[in-house]
């Protein structure tokens, strides 16, 4: 428990300093926001001033992220003068897109890297590990807004396999759900499942040259048995250090990804509100991204204790 609360503790920093961040570099882009929003709505200097006012626009920039900083703690992001919703209302309309496209690109990745990964470093340098390693090249030097329009073109435009837009929700149908978000999720997982089989083909590599690796297969155990529970185990932190760290690249890319496939997710929303400086949402989303970002890499720590209980007791004692 005493590593676990030193762990909660340390987000602590890592959100106020991005949230301080992001709220100033959104403030130091051109322009007036108050009058950007008015000319939307066609509002006169009146109207103009008083959303100055509302949006507290005349303060400084420090008092004014005191103001912010402190509505967030409870759960209010403020209000989108482009449609007058609240903007905790967008977020949660928008969210669940967005992370079921990054869940399911990350879930794709894993599934296909750790097996390919596992195969390519016991067979190393055979046919199969050359050919898994010269695709997997392939597929990094490719950025995935072009697999995103390659996979359209392909599978469903030509082949009609799958739909392109408008997903369905899982309450609606199950496996209608999973075609429609099937290409995006692919396009996104693409570049992840080339670095994660890499990456754990190489610490593989370096596992099975262990003594008790030749310790296991001295005693007759299957190489099944070898890979899966002697070696594999102990292949697994950088890659789960990785695949924590990729939330980040997972967010960027399901922004692209979603202007790809006209997927109304979190990234349309934060795109188009970057071009009509509606300040709130862009703030109020930058908080949630950082928030799960911090809380996937807990997570990872936590990962690493349950590994290997040796972390959790020697950072219990420091």
């Amino acid at each position: 428990m005493r590593f676990v609360r030193r762990k909660l503790l340390q987000l602590i920093p890592v959100l106020l300093a991005v949230t301080f961040l992001t709220f100033f570099l959104i403030n130091l882009l051109p322009g007036d926001p108050a009058e950007t929003i008015g000319a939307e709505i066609g509002a006169n200097k009146e109207e103009v001033a008083q959303i100055r006012k509302d949006l507290e626009l005349d303060d400084p920039l420090p008092v004014q992220y005191v103001k912010w900083l402190g509505k967030t703690f409870t759960g209010d992001f403020g209000t989108s003068y482009a449609n007058k919703l609240p903007v905790r209302t967008l977020i949660a309309d928008r969210l669940p897109l967005t992370l079921q496209l990054m869940l399911y690109a990350q879930i794709i990745a894993l599934v296909i890297a750790i097996p390919l990964g596992v195969i390519s470093a016991y067979r190393a340098n055979t046919r199969f590990d050359k050919a898994a390693n010269t695709v997997a090249f392939g597929l990094l030097s490719v950025p995935n807004y072009i697999t995103g329009v390659m996979l359209i073109f392909v599978f469903a435009l030509r082949l009609k396999w799958f739909p392109v837009s408008n997903p369905t929700k899982f309450t609606d149908d199950p496996i209608e759900h999973f075609r429609s978000l099937f290409l995006p999720s692919l396009a996104l997982a693409l570049g992840l499942i080339a670095s994660y089989m890499r990456l754990l083909r190489s610490d593989m590599l370096a596992t099975l040259q262990e003594d008790y690796i030749g310790t296991a297969r001295a005693k007759g155990l299957p190489t099944w048995q070898i890979l899966t529970r002697h070696a594999f185990r102990p292949s697994t932190f950088s890659l789960i250090t990785v695949a924590g760290i990729n939330v980040g690249q997972l967010v960027g890319g399901a922004f692209l990804i979603e202007y790809i496939f006209a997927l109304n997710g979190l990234g349309s929303l934060v795109v188009d509100s970057i071009f009509r400086r509606n300040y709130p949402v862009v703030q109020g989303a930058v908080v949630i991204i950082c928030l799960a970002y911090v809380l996937v890499n807990f997570i990872v720590d936590m990962l690493y204790a349950v590994i290997d209980p040796r972390i959790r007791h020697a950072r219990a004692l420091v």
